[in-house]
């Protein structure tokens, strides 16, 4: 799947409008498949790292570059159990 860059998670329309990761809830590291960063230094040269952001209702991963844009952005819902 080719990868596009958005300058933020919202504008990739993947993220539902409105959703904020919980306070603490976010895991951030360096890309370690070379495969896919040398993908995202082609679209863009420089430091990219592999966000996990989370919140009850969903999670959102994508790689993040240095200068704040972002790739491959990947929205999971959970089933809330009451």
């Amino acid at each position: 799947m080719p990868l596009k860059l958005h300058p933020n998670v919202y504008a990739s329309g993947s993220v539902p409008q409105g959703w904020t990761p919980s306070r603490g809830a976010t895991l951030k590291y360096p890309v370690r498949n070379r495969a896919v960063l040398r993908e995202l230094r082609r679209l863009r040269v420089g430091l990219w790292k592999k966000v996990i952001k989370q919140r009850n209702v969903g999670e959102v991963h994508y790689f993040e570059h240095e200068s704040g844009t972002v790739a491959g952005v990947k929205f999971f819902s959970r089933a809330v159990t009451p």
